[in-house]
Formats: structure tokens, sequence, C-alpha cells
């Protein structure tokens, strides 16, 4: 086999003006060096197809004309280049055609684990070029193709004529070869010669659409799509290419076949001389292991800024229900190689492509959100409303799911909203050993962007990471503002994900108010605690405002109180909240209005005796670990680590204690209960049930400061929350809820 592993430097007969120009606009992509993908090798593919016909009888009648011959080639066109975009240094582009009459394929290694496995959610992305857009003559062909497929060729899977010849033309080198003029209405004679055992997704740039004139060079698989059929109806669709019931007969002498486009999308703007990013993702039938929908999103992000495009509307975000069954696929094996195949014919065109991700090595999920640190951390949905000058948090989480390989050396790119100032941040790895946040250093913090990289790695062992910035919102709004989405993006060495924050909106105000008090504000018991404030009119002519007429409204523990002519003519206040009225944990807020009706923004604080006790990290979804079958009664341990934060920043020697409780597992298909309970063991080896609230952590805080304790790192895997189940329950995946709870057994 060869690799694709190694980069070459552009030749000079591929020095043309549009591959220049799709090389010095690549998109950043995942750099190979590790000969993840490997190109076909097409005679080793024809030698293979040969022997396997002749053991099985195979006979086609294969009669092509003279001219096919003179324009094939053994030769696979794949070779790996270099980006030359100085914004997306060390991308690999995988150049598949360049000229007429070429053929290309590559596949997935799956000696480096890189294969697309149906037994369960995989997601590939890419970027991919087709070549010029110019007022030339010459039209483009012909495309690629994204192709699942179980070829015996395996990884040298190659569309062969039957004499053991690269189709290329209208084939894409996957599609079977309609070279016989003689081949009256056996399509299955087309079929045997596609790639075998497979399905194509068709990036289609030439429209074949021949019903007269026929040649034997094979220009007719488009012809039926439409009687009005030109050629600018450029396209995306798929189909099973080794499948006799794709090809259609045509009607007329010399005899030519037409093909089935299954979810047929006319793309006009294929071949623009831009970067297209395509999203592919399987999601297997939970009913039925041999079925599941395959989707693409087409043009889902903006080469230049990789921001996602808007995705919902059906004509570029098509699904399809494959049959794994189509693909030879059987029993507990569901790996298959993927890749690309791409062909030129009379027309050429420059076919590359750029990987963004692949299946089998890792999967991330990664989202955002926005919180109002003023308003006691209100989450900001989209196209909510803030005040002016309030603290403002955005958190990003990366959530590691799998698979083959672990995420190392993730370059953090963040771009930093309008009219959002940040000032710090931080970085947490939840699961691993060292859960003390890492600090982003203020060299990051550039104008328009937030650059830097994750101090550890994600994989099996730590698979979650925060990400946090801490800043203001712009100060001064005499009118409303919108806070745009904006997007961070995160390239690591297999993979390169992002996520996009919500837009929203900040408030007018003529009144802007502050406080430099800390939020919480810790107090000993019942003392009072003086909270300052002070506010200023902004964005009027307003020279000498009259503060002595202004009214603070105060709420404390849902009390509230007018409090007048507490303000000085220099807008400084101070709120004396009374000792006798504070509770071990409180709330106020406080803001202030004028005689005119203006409304300052509100401050939200909370007072708290001592520190504060809550939950931190608390992870989202956990798993026990599965079995195969339900033969014999049994006490199922848990998957990995869970992570239950508790987070005390009270004195030394505060105590806490958290109880669980836990609902019925259901079957998520059947809806049918699991018979078995959930139940806590403690290290002495008494069993409690999780039907009614049991207590399964206690710990006295024994450092001053905050204190951070993940209550099941003291579980062992005979201890802890576990899962008893009796035999005979049906296969299937159970799932139910732990409602968790903490106490302050201090008090």
């Amino acid at each position: 086999m060869t690799l694709l592993g190694v980069s070459q430097s552009v030749k000079a007969d591929d020095n043309n003006a549009d591959y220049l120009n799709a090389l010095k606009t690549t998109p950043k992509g995942l750099n190979w060096d590790n000969h993840a993908f490997v190109i076909a090798d097409f005679e080793k593919a024809a030698a293979q197809r040969k022997a396997e016909d002749q053991k099985s009888g195979l006979s086609t009648n294969y009669r092509p004309t003279s001219s096919i011959n003179h324009h094939s080639s053994m030769v696979n066109n794949a070779e790996i280049v270099k980006s030359l975009n100085p914004n997306s240094p060390n991308t690999s582009v995988i150049k598949m055609t360049n000229n007429n009459w070429q053929t290309g394929a590559v596949w997935s290694n799956p000696d480096q684990k890189n294969f697309f496995d149906m037994s369960h959610e995989q997601i590939a992305s890419m970027w991919l070029y087709f070549g010029r857009s110019d007022n030339t003559s010459a039209l483009p062909g012909n495309g690629m193709a994204f192709v699942l497929q179980n070829d015996n060729n395996k990884e040298n899977a190659i569309a062969l004529s039957p004499s053991g010849i690269p189709v290329n033309g209208q084939s894409l080198g996957v599609w079977g070869s309609d070279w016989d003029i003689e081949n009256e209405n056996h399509p299955e004679r087309l079929a045997q010669t596609a790639i075998r055992n497979s399905w194509a997704l068709e990036f289609d740039t030439f429209v074949n659409m021949e019903r007269v004139n026929i040649t034997g060079e094979g220009n007719s698989f488009d012809s039926a799509i439409s009687e009005n059929i030109n050629s600018s109806w450029s396209h995306i669709a798929g189909n099973y290419p080794a499948q006799s019931d794709t090809y259609q007969f045509g009607v007329g002498y010399p005899y030519y076949y037409t093909m089935k486009h299954e979810h047929f999308r006319q793309q006009p703007n294929l071949v623009d001389s831009k970067w297209h990013h395509v999203t592919i993702k399987w999601e297997p039938n939970k009913d039925d292991d041999n079925l599941g929908i395959l989707s693409y999103a087409y043009d889902d992000k903006d080469p230049d800024t990789g921001m996602p495009l808007n995705t919902t509307n059906s004509y570029n975000h098509v699904s399809f229900e494959l049959d794994l069954k189509k693909l030879g696929l059987s029993g507990s094996n569901k790996q298959l190689y993927w890749g690309f195949t791409g062909s030129t014919g009379r027309n050429s065109e420059n076919n590359l492509m750029v990987f963004e991700s692949i299946p089998s090595f890792v999967d991330v999920h990664s989202s955002s959100k926005i919180y109002d640190v003023t308003q006691g951390n209100k989450l900001v949905n989209a196209n909510d409303t803030v005040d002016p000058n309030n603290d403002i948090k955005y958190e990003y989480s990366l959530s590691y799911k799998g698979w083959s390989k672990g995420w190392h050396d993730i370059n953090a790119s963040i771009k930093i909203p309008k009219h959002v100032y940040f000032n710090s941040g931080t970085i947490t790895f939840p699961d691993s050993q060292n859960k003390e946040p890492y600090q982003i250093s203020p060299s990051a913090f550039h104008d328009g962007s937030i650059d830097f990289v994750l101090p550890e790695a994600l994989d099996h062992e730590s698979r979650n990471a925060i990400i946090t910035l801490n800043g203001k919102t712009e100060k001064i709004a005499t009118s409303t503002l919108d806070v745009p989405s904006t997007y961070a993006s995160f390239d690591g060495d297999n993979l390169i994900t992002g996520t996009v924050t919500d837009p929203f909106k900040i408030r007018a105000r003529n009144l802007s108010l502050e406080s430099s008090s800390p939020n919480p504000i810790k107090t000993p018991p019942h003392k009072s605690v003086d909270v300052p404030g002070q506010v200023t009119y902004v964005g009027t002519n307003n020279a000498n405002p009259d503060y002595s007429s202004m009214v603070v409204h105060q709420t404390l523990n849902g009390t509230t109180t007018e409090i007048k002519n507490a303000i000085d003519q220099y807008g400084k206040f101070t709120l004396n909240i009374d000792g006798n009225l504070l509770n071990e944990i409180n709330t106020l807020n406080f803001y202030v209005t004028d005689n005119d009706g203006n409304t300052s923004n509100s401050i939200s604080r909370q007072i708290v005796f001592g520190g504060l006790l809550e939950f931190g990290n608390i992870q989202e979804n956990v798993h026990f670990k599965p079995i195969n079958g339900s033969f014999t009664n049994q006490v199922i341990p848990r998957l990995n680590k869970w992570q239950i934060d508790v987070v005390d920043s009270r004195d030394k020697g505060s105590t806490w204690t958290v109880q669980a409780t836990a609902s019925d597992l259901v079957n998520e298909t059947t809806q049918q209960k699991l018979d078995g309970n959930l139940f806590f063991r403690d290290s002495a080896g008494k069993n409690n049930l999780l039907n009614n609230p049991v207590n399964v952590a206690t710990h006295m805080k024994d450092i001053d400061g905050t204190q951070t304790k993940n209550i099941t790192d003291a579980w062992t895997n005979t201890d802890g929350i576990l899962l008893s189940m009796q035999k005979g329950n049906p296969v299937g995946t159970y799932q139910g809820k732990i409602s968790w709870s903490l106490i302050d057994s201090t008090t």
C-alpha cells in the first residue's frame, strides 16, 4: 500500500492559477504524518478483482469501445500536499485530480484505527474544493464521491472494468463502467464493475446527459434526472454503486444507462473557486442494527471564519436510510473503509480535500453558555437582555466522547464579541488528578481573540475541560446594544471542532450602578454588613445631577425596602444591612431610580456566614458497565469514575453530607422497567436501596480556604452506588435519574 504520510512539494505542471488559489485559501485542517490514509494501488486492485471474478466464475460479456483504453490509466493521481495559506499552517491537502482522464482514490487505514464503525454514532467533517469559476468555455468535470465500502480490494478499492481498468469520467471512480454499447438491459454488469459492497455520496460537477450519439465513453448517468437538464445541473446525490437497481437501461441504440439519484440536490455553486464544508453523520438504528441514518450538511461552515452556517433548511441538510446488508456487513463486525474517490474525463478540475475530524479517532462535544454574574449567575439565553457594566461570564465546555485516540495539543482561539471586555480566565479539568484551575495567561488576551493551548489533553481518563472567561459588558449604553454570536475553535492533533455563543442585547440605561463589594460577601454570624454603591449618569448632558432625590430599592431575602436621601452629592451611598436580619445564606438585590423615570441596572450579592457550601461539577450522564446478556443475578459496577463535586468555602471544621435518591431504570426503547435496583453500599458492606434519601458521603473540611471534594473518590469498584440486576432482563439500554442533595450537617 502507499501511505499518505509525507508531504510533497507542488510540481511545476500543477502550478496553475486555480490550484494555487486553492492552496492559498485552504481552511484550517488536520496534519497527516501518521499514515492515517492510504493511496489505493490500482494494479493490485485489478489483480485482486480478476482473481476474485475467476474464482466465482463471474462473466460480464464485456465489449468496450477502442477509445476507452487509450484514455485510461493505472495511475492513482491522489497525493498529499501542504496548504500555502499562512492562516492554515500544517494543514494537509489531499489532491485527487488536476488534469484530464484521471482517477484518484484515498481510503482510511484500519491499521491506524481509522475506519467507520457503524455500531455507534460517527461524525466526519471536511472541506472540499471542486475547481475554478471563470468565464472560459471549458466545463469542469467530473467531481468526487464520499464512499463507505467493504470491497474485497479493501484499501485499494476502485471501480474497475472487467478488463481491470480504473473507471474515470462519470464513474467518479466508484460507480459502474458504462463502456459497453452492446449491453442490452443488463444493469448487473455495470454493478459488478463498481466498488462492491459500497454506498456513495457524489459531488458531481459535470452533467452527463447524452441520450444520442453514444460513444461508449459513458456519459449518460444524469440524463434521466429531468427532461430539462442542462450543463448547470451540478449536484449532490447518493446510492449503492454495486446494486443493479441503481442503474436504468436507456432508450435507443447504441445502448446506454442512466443512474438513480437518491435525494438529488442541484448545487450550482459546487465549482466556484471556493472551499465548501461538509459534515457527515451516522446514527445507527436502535431497533435494527442493520439499518441507520446517514446525513450530510453541505456548506455548513464559513471557510474564512470557521463559523457554523445555517443548515436547518432541508435542501442542504439531507438524510439517507442505509441498509448495512447491502454493504456486506453481518454479525458483530460493523467496521467499514471510508474515503473519497474522484475522476475526470474530457474535462478536468482540481479536486481537493482537507479533513477536520476522523470518525473513529476522536469525538468531542463542544458547547458554550453565558452567565450574568451581577444577577447571581443568571443564565443568558439567546436574545436575552442584560444591563450595561454587568459582570459577565462565558463558559466553554469540551466533553470527550471517544474513541480510539486521545486529543492532544489543543489550541483554543476564542473570538471576543463586540461590547464585552474580558479580563481573566481559567481552564479546569474536573476529571484530572489536578482539579485546581489553570489561569489563562494575560498574554493570551489579544484584540479580537483569546488564544492559548490547553495545558492537558482529553482522553478516556480525563474527559472534560471547562474554560471560563470573566469580564464586563459595555459600561455605557445610551441605546440598545447587540452582542453578536462569536465562534470559539479548538484545534488538536486528531480533531478540529468549535462552538458558537448565543447573541444577546445590552439594554439602554441613563443610570449606571456599581459596587466595589465582593460576591459573595462573607461575614461572621449576625454581624451587620455595609455594602457600598456608586450611581452615575451616562450619555447625558446632566452636568449637575440631583442625586439626593434618587431612591435606592433594596431587596433582602425577598423583602423590599425603598431608601431615600441615602445618596450623597457624588452619587455614593452605603447600604447598612442589619445583622439581625441575616440568615446563614442571604440574597441582596438593589437598584436606583430618579425623578425622571430612569432606572439603573440591578446588582445582586450573596451574604453568607463564613463561606459557601454548594455543588460544583456534577457529571450529567453516568453509566454502569455494559454486560453481555442477563443470565444470572449480578451486581454491576460503575463505568469509569463519576464526578460529583462539593465546593466548601466555609471555615475549617465545617461538615456536610450528600444524600442520593434514584428512580427506576426503564428501557429507553420499550419503556419496560428493569428488574433491578440502584443501591448504595457503604465501606462496611451494608446495602441501602435508593428509593428513599440515603447518605452517600460525609466530610469535615480539613483545610483553610476553598475545598473541592469529589464524593466518588472514596468509592471502590465494590462499594458506592451500584446496580443490582436480576436475570432475564431483555437486551437494551436502560436509563433513570439520580437526585443529589447537599446538606450542611454543621447546623
